[in-house]
This record gives structure tokens, sequence and C-alpha cells, in this order.
């Protein structure tokens, strides 16, 4: 019986993020050797754990679509939310070193991921540089973000938070060629809330002032940009630091 072809099992070729994912910049035939090792499985379900804190390190995974949410505990049991995935990001970089997953990756929707088990891939990027370049560029991407965080976290007030948060999630559905201002974004207002490091309250009362100015509605799931030049303006961002910050996300 022919295999049936769908959305979380085409190939790497037929894939309508290969330029944002592993295969950017590789030929037909090097593409064709990386689709080999591809592991494609039915997808996540919401809430579903991709990898848990303290599993062993394998692979890496990028994601085709729905939404990642990585996290950890503290010492007294608060979470930490470190990111949130979307279609073409790869998880999993966290344990290249230790070989041990530090953080926890869980599905905040249906979603559906590239398995690409590390040792053939490594195996794979000696024979193909475009590839070993594509896997640094990962890594780099990985330190480049956390480093943006902090500095997000450090020198923005909560307005400025919510408005770059927001734009950032509109900025990297743009580069995927989706719509940016009109998306789904599975994200609880709570996570957003511990992601920047501010209240459910303090977020809640920022999304309703942005409504009422006309300049961002964001409801359930859905979020819709109104005043795109409003946003980044209160998101503090000038354009050098549009082209700068957000094109590694």
């Amino acid at each position: 019986m022919a295999e049936v072809k769908t959305a979380f099992n085409a190939s790497c070729s037929n894939c309508g993020l290969q330029k944002i994912c592993f295969p950017t910049g590789l030929d037909k035939e090097e593409m064709n050797r990386l689709d080999a090792i591809v592991q494609r499985k039915a997808p996540l379900q919401k809430n579903q754990a991709l990898f848990s804190a303290g599993d062993k390190f394998s692979s890496l995974y990028a994601i085709r679509a729905g939404v990642i949410k990585v996290f950890s505990f503290s010492d007294t049991g608060e979470e930490i939310i470190h990111g949130f995935y979307l279609p073409g990001d790869v998880v999993g970089i966290d344990a290249l070193s230790s070989k041990t997953h530090l953080f926890n990756a869980t599905a905040l929707d249906v979603t559906s991921v590239c398995t690409l088990p590390f040792e053939e891939l490594s195996e794979l990027s000696n024979n193909i540089p475009h590839l070993s370049s594509q896997v640094l560029s990962i890594m780099s991407k990985e330190v480049v973000e956390g480093r943006l965080h902090s500095e997000l976290l450090t020198k923005k007030n909560a307005d400025q938070r919510i408005a770059q948060f927001i734009w950032s999630m509109a900025d990297r559905y743009r580069s995927r060629g989706y719509h940016y201002l009109e998306f789904r974004l599975s994200i609880l207002h709570r996570d957003v809330a511990t992601y920047l490091g501010l209240t459910p309250e303090t977020v809640s009362r920022i999304l309703a002032k942005l409504h009422n100015d006309e300049v961002v509605t964001w409801k359930k799931k859905e979020v819709s940009i109104h005043d795109e030049v409003a946003l980044r303006a209160l998101a503090g961002l000038s354009e050098n630091e549009l082209l700068s910050n957000y094109k590694v996300l």
C-alpha cells in the first residue's frame, strides 16, 4: 500500500519551511540525504511532552506546525519559561554538551515535529558543509535569543515587554511567509506573564489598553495587529534594532 502523504510526513524538499530550517543552502541530493535520516511521527497533542528534564539526549527536533514551550522549575517549584518555539525552529540544542536534557518541552497545541537523530546528523554534517554551518547557526541563535531575553527583562518596562513580545511573534511569522498581522498564537497570557517577569494582572491590563487604543487585539488564541507602526514604537524598537534583533528569532 502506498504511503499516504500528509502535512507532517512530507519530505524536506516539499516542506514550506525548508528555507529557514535545516535544509537551508542544500542542493537536491544533499536534501535527499538529510531527508533519509529524518523521522516523522504522529503530531503531539496539546500538553504532551516532547522531552523532559533528565531525559537522555538523542535527537534535535524541528517544528513543522504548532508551538513548543521550553521550561524548567526553580528550587521552590516555580515555573521558569525559557522560550516559545514556532514552525521552523529547532529545539533540543540545550542538551548537546551534557547529553541530557536540562529543560522540559511541551506542546501548547497540536504540534508536528521532525526528529533528527543527532549521531546520524553529525555524520551527515561532516560530509555536507552547508549542513554543518546550519547546525552552528542554530546554536548561535540560541545564545543570541537568551541574551535578548535578558536584555528585555532588565531594560524594558512592562508596556514595552508586552509590545516587543507580540511584535517578535508577528515578525517570526512574517519571516516564515505567514500572515503576521493576524495569526493564531496558542500561548496562554499567564505563560507570557511568567516569561516576561510580569503578573497576569499586568498583562491583562496592558492587553486591554492595547485593544482600546486599537493597536492590538489578543483574545483567546487569535492575535490581530491593527496598527503595526504604533506597536513597534511602543516596543521601543528602532529600525536598526528590528533588523538586528529579530532576524535571529
